[in-house]
């Protein structure tokens, strides 16, 4: 079931809530099939299974999507897709020297669903010990954070 909920996540999450609920759905469903009887949460039973969320898939997507593009591995077509912080002002914060990318203004939700709005968001979650990670390395420790966070993006 895994690959069929993986397969293009960047493209299909920023369906509406009502495409995306039946999902999320059949996922409890799955994980209600598999769990052990002695977990009493479909929480408890996917942090044993090492199972992640639907909404916390989409944030390692693109995690992993922002981890390509600050590493360059992008196509040139990616190279101006986001704007990094110290392009907005000239002085020096705390963002911009940490080389952090800014947040572009949206007044829709279709908007603040775009990889544009979500991607900069989702790689201010990613903690500073696991950004200069390797690709391989990156996902799997970026995997265990989104374990272990207890609140649904």
């Amino acid at each position: 079931m895994h690959p069929y909920l993986t397969s293009s996540i960047l493209n299909w999450e920023r369906a509406s809530n009502t495409t995306i609920q039946p999902l999320i759905k059949l996922q409890n469903k799955a994980m209600k099939l598999i769990r052990p009887t002695n977990q009493t949460s479909l929480n408890d039973s996917s942090l044993s299974a090492n199972i992640l969320c639907l909404p916390k898939l989409y944030n390692l997507s693109a995690g992993k999507f922002m981890h390509s593009y600050k590493n360059k591995m992008l196509p040139n077509k990616f190279d101006d897709y986001f704007a990094p912080v110290s392009s907005i002002h000239s002085y020096p914060t705390r963002q911009s020297t940490s080389n952090n990318l800014s947040l572009p203004e949206v007044n829709s939700s279709y908007g603040k669903c775009s990889l544009v709005f979500v991607g900069p968001k989702v790689w201010l979650s990613v903690p500073v010990c696991v950004k200069p990670s390797v690709t391989f390395t990156f996902k799997w420790k970026f995997a265990k954070h989104l374990y272990m966070k207890k609140i649904h993006n």
